[in-house]
């Protein structure tokens, strides 16, 4: 030891330079906390997510909520700053495509034609016509309905998809092109209207500036926590300095060694320095508590004596330092054996942070010491320790009294017990992105705004494929996509909005038989394909679209569209269906009885839900076909459309997408003849419970109406959702096993006993079991922040019952088990682990002024658990080892004459 502790000067070099290495690495560090990045990548649902993008394109959008509570938003200078608005997004490098209800297209039908003209005209002044027909046209399809617009007409909605795909959300661009999406709104001064975002990447980015700024305050928070712990322990500046450097150091080697191997700070980011300076502390004050306790202490010492105390000093101190650094480097890395990104990287790091604090603790700290020498005499002068310690006595006293009561405490423990496997029956499972925030926050409050008059943010995908080109078009297959649609609109209340491919061809069907009569068409030759023919009005524009997700009908080369449709014009469709008009079919006059069966039958129509107004209302419209209502429908049924087979109904709407042949990208995979189409439905659930149950409702229903030559896949960010919550499951019970096991391989290992192995380990396990059960009673949520609370609470409070069963066994043998040695035990080691508890707990409990509720939980529940593991190992332990009084007890230690002959050392060097 004299020999590597022989230059000194060197020691304090190297770690200067490598802390100044580590340090300049802090300028590469980047916040991602995108929840995509958080699923490893071959999970089946990122690389279904992954494969969705490829096929349809981006599912990466930003919500713009836009809430006027005092007026509609068919008003003319709204809807002129809020086109104005769309325009200037659409500038935007990384967008896409901006849609909303300026930039929508309406389509609809005339006598002989398809019209596609601009849902709301450039030139539209609100006047009460225009706003009449504005209602009008925003009532008669359904997908602007909760897509574009509220309920209410007071709200709508901006959808903005970005150029990305889920696994880039989190990035620094996107946290750009978010910044200037709202930069846009402010300077738009929409009057009277509320602005909200909602989306992945607004998610990302929030939770990733809450991350900056919970580091900014909290690591200088925690430092002030530190430095007075340790001013109230040794009331000397160098106690103080030196544990501080130590945690300094180590937590600068922990962050900047993120960046330097690649990896991106996430929320759990801001846990690791505050950790690390409660935790590392300990090594630190270990060894400057004895170096004050028996070298400053002694006066005149020469340079060679005060060398050789501090020799024998960390020889002696470094097995106990060791032992605690091990068993809480056991509790971290125990998530290195997860799957969850971010988990398995806070693992990794504070696992290295941890042996960083180990190893500058017993070597910047000597070498710091040899180079400042011995204490002036004058300053060691009247710092013998008292004789007796007051604190000590009254802690010895009382524990001592308790632990008399063994029937007591057993009985205690024993209800304890169960009352904790109550509440851990009670524990709730989720990760829920946006509850990482406070209820009150902006963040939360737009995702209430979203879900409540829109469809919601979450986004599941039902994704139907086929090798065979146009396959997918057969009744057999759009039959039961559209039949979804319907039931899960009707009958899951976790489901806010349903779009896709079967909305189109149910709109182009509807327009096509305005004047068709209610019962069905009579039987037709079939359709020749649609001849080219010029629009009268000339050719649309490419800036169009038929709402969330659906574009113009341009064609995907941006030529001209299709004949069969013109945009504010027409163009007579290739195919009679039937005269085409606006008044929608002749219908004899109605007797009374006619009219009650009328009403009777749109009652009665219908297979999913209540009956309400709007249902049957909708229903009498179908009945009469009023606008065409009568075939806003899949083609399914050949007589019903003059066909005498399904191949001619595939025929039917092969031709529609003719007339549709513009960028319909985002719902099919080929604009004629696609292998693949998709439905997208908005959940408006907040928690994973609630998803769960409407993808289950999917899944019931695509095994039960799907033919079997068709592949259907659900996928989308609710499934990546569900699959980082499964994985947090998994990765609690593996780091809480893999911690447990080895603490008690390191007990067993170190007493030469399995016995103290086990029970060492029970009042661990107890105080674990008290903190689910809190969580259970309380209502908090096991996530990616609170699934750490368990393996990091075995890798530390392990320390106490540690420290009380070395304490116990040395007064054991040294009194053979006679006398009050219990007492002595409680006398050496109570106050110690009183104050380790408190002082780590109080440097955990800052993490509940994090912006963050998990680490507001996290902190708490830790703290609580330091709380929970010092009493136990004070109370039940010792009632424990007096019981069963085990043989490992009666056996000394190769330490304990190791320490002997280090004390025979110190005699003879005096």
């Amino acid at each position: 030891m004299k020999r590597f502790f022989k230059y000194p000067w060197m020691i304090i070099a190297l770690v200067t330079i490598i802390t100044v290495f580590f340090a300049f690495q802090l300028r590469r560090a980047e916040v991602d906390n995108n929840n995509f990045r958080f699923v490893p990548a071959n999970d089946p649902a990122r690389l279904l997510s992954k494969k969705i993008d490829d096929t349809f394109g981006s599912q990466v959008f930003i919500l713009v909520g836009l809430h006027r509570p005092y007026d509609s938003v068919l008003d003319a200078d709204f809807l002129k700053t809020l086109r104005t608005y769309t325009e200037e997004i659409k500038k935007l490098p990384m967008v896409d495509k901006v849609e909303s209800i300026v930039s929508s297209d309406y389509i609809t039908g005339t006598s002989d034609s398809i019209v596609v003209e601009s849902l709301v005209p450039k030139d539209f002044s609100g006047t009460t016509q225009e706003v009449d027909t504005l209602k009008g046209r925003l009532l008669s399809w359904d997908l602007y309905r909760r897509g574009l617009i509220s309920e209410d007409l007071q709200a709508t909605q901006v959808l903005i998809t970005l150029k990305i795909t889920m696994e880039d959300a989190g990035k620094s661009d996107v946290m750009d092109t978010y910044h200037e999406i709202q930069r846009l709104a402010r300077q738009a001064s929409f009057k009277g209207t509320s602005v909200y975002y909602a989306g992945l990447p607004v998610l990302s980015v929030e939770i990733s500036q809450a991350t900056s700024k919970d580091l900014r305050f909290l690591i200088p928070l925690v430092i002030l926590v530190v430095m007075t712990v340790l001013a109230l322990s040794f009331r000397r500046l160098k106690g103080v300095l030196l544990p501080l450097l130590t945690v300094l150091i180590s937590t600068i080697w922990a962050m900047g060694a993120m960046p330097l191997v690649g990896i991106r700070l996430s929320i759990l980011s801001t846990v690791l320095p505050v950790i690390l300076m409660a935790v590392g502390s300990a090594y630190g004050i270990h060894v400057v508590s004895h170096y004050f306790d028996e070298i400053a202490a002694e006066p005149n010492l020469s340079r060679e004596e005060f060398e050789n105390r501090l020799f024998v000093l960390l020889r002696r101190v470094g097995r106990p330092v060791f032992l605690a650094a091990l068993t809480t480097f056991v509790g971290f890395v125990s998530f290195c054996f997860t799957t969850v990104v971010p988990i398995f990287e806070f693992g990794l790091f504070s696992s290295f942070g941890v042996i960083a604090a180990f190893i500058v603790s017993v070597t910047f700290i000597p070498a710091l010491l040899l180079i400042l020498g011995p204490e002036n005499r004058k300053a060691a002068e009247g710092k013998e320790k008292p004789f007796q310690d007051p604190l000590s006595d009254l802690i010895a006293d009382t524990f001592t009294q308790v632990v008399r009561k063994r029937r007591t405490i057993v009985l205690l423990s024993g209800v304890l017990l169960l009352v904790s496997l109550a509440g851990l029956s009670k524990l709730v499972v989720d990760n829920v992105l946006v509850e990482y925030f406070k209820p009150t926050t902006e963040v939360a409050r737009s995702d209430r705004f979203i879900r409540e008059n829109f469809g919601g943010s979450k986004v599941v995908s039902v994704v139907v494929s086929s090798p065979v080109k146009g396959r997918v078009l057969k009744p057999d297959v759009l039959g039961p996509l559209d039949g979804l649609e319907t039931y899960l609109t009707s009958s899951v209340p976790e489901v806010g909005k349903v779009m896709g491919f079967t909305d189109l061809i149910k709109r182009i069907n509807q327009v096509f038989n305005v004047d068709a009569p209610p019962g069905g068409l009579a039987a037709l030759p079939s359709p020749p394909a649609p001849a080219s023919q010029p629009a009268k009005n000339g050719t649309p524009t490419q800036e169009g679209s038929f709402g969330f997700g659906f574009a113009d009908t341009g064609t995907p080369d941006g030529g001209p569209p299709s004949a069969g449709v013109a945009r504010t014009g027409s163009v007579s469709p290739t195919e009679p269906q039937g005269s085409l008009g606006t008044k929608g079919p002749s219908n004899p006059p109605l007797t009374d009885q006619g009219m009650a069966d009328l009403l009777s039958r749109a009652l009665d129509a219908g297979t999913f839900g209540t009956p309400t107004a709007d249902r049957i209302i909708k229903n009498l419209y179908r009945l009469v076909n009023y606008h065409g209502y009568g075939y806003y429908e899949i083609p399914v049924d050949p007589h019903r459309y003059g066909k005498t087979s399904d191949e001619e109904l595939q025929n039917l709407v092969s031709n529609y997408l003719v007339l549709l042949s513009g960028n319909i990208s985002s719902y099919a995979d080929d604009p004629l003849e696609p292998k693949a189409i998709r439905l997208n439905i908005l959940l408006r659930t907040v928690g994973q419970i609630d998803t769960n149950r409407a993808i289950e409702a999917i899944n019931r229903y695509v095994a039960d109406r799907f033919p079997q030559d068709v592949k259907v896949d659900v996928g989308g960010t609710a499934l990546v959702e569900r699959s980082l919550n499964n994985l947090v499951v998994q990765s609690q019970l593996v780091s809480i096993l893999i911690s447990i096991f080895l603490v008690f391989l390191i007990l067993a290992i170190y007493y030469r006993s399995i016995i103290a192995g086990l029970i060492g380990l029970t009042p661990l396990s107890i105080s674990v079991l008290i903190n689910f059960a809190v969580m259970g009673f309380v209502g908090i949520k096991l996530n990616i922040g609170t699934a750490l609370v368990a393996s990091v609470s075995v890798g530390i409070g392990i320390d106490y019952t540690i420290h009380y069963m070395a304490a116990y066994h040395h007064e054991y043998l040294a009194t053979q088990g006679r006398g009050d040695f219990i007492r002595k035990t409680f006398y050496s080691s109570g106050k110690a682990i009183i104050f380790n508890a408190l002082s780590v707990g109080a440097g955990f409990a800052v993490l509940m002024l994090s912006q963050f509720v998990i680490l507001e939980d996290l902190g708490l529940l830790i703290a609580l658990t330091m709380g929970t593991s010092a009493l136990i190992a004070l109370t039940l332990l010792p009632v424990l080892l007096d019981w069963i009084k085990p043989s490992f007890i009666n056996r000394p230690l190769p330490s304990d004459a190791e320490e002997g002959a280090l004390k025979n050392t110190v005699r003879k060097g005096e």
